[in-house]
């Protein structure tokens, strides 16, 4: 039987200067932000990774989601339209609502019939 040990070791930065820092640095290294914290860590190893089948469904929606968000995004006119159609106030992201507006509309659909009617959901395609 074989044991793995597995060493997470993280450094709390209190240097000004990355102190709000996020994001990685090449593929070695990752700040985060934990409230008022910087956090540096090593980048995750992500190779082993199985997904099942429910998360690889919810990846699909997702991804489709952000499709008809960026579609939409592309002309100011679109984006005119959807805030008001959706009746959102200024300071709401548009983007983050049409996301949701797809997701909400196709949520109890199987993903192959979302994915077969994908391209009438886009206006003026």
């Amino acid at each position: 039987m074989k044991f793995y040990v597995y060493l997470t070791t993280m450094a709390i930065v209190n240097n000004p200067f990355v102190q709000s820092a996020s994001g990685a640095v090449g593929k070695l290294l990752v700040y985060k932000r934990y409230y008022d914290k910087t956090v540096v860590s090593k980048m995750p190893d992500m190779s082993r990774r199985v997904l099942s089948e429910k998360q690889k469904e919810s990846n699909e929606r997702m991804r489709l989601a952000t499709i008809y968000a960026q579609y939409m995004y592309k002309t100011e006119e679109r984006k005119m339209q959807a805030r008001i159609r959706l009746k959102l106030p200024t300071h709401k992201s548009l983007f983050h609502a049409l996301v949701k507006e797809h997701m909400d509309q196709h949520r109890h659909m199987p993903l192959e019939q979302v994915e077969q009617t994908f391209m009438n959901d886009l206006p003026n395609a």
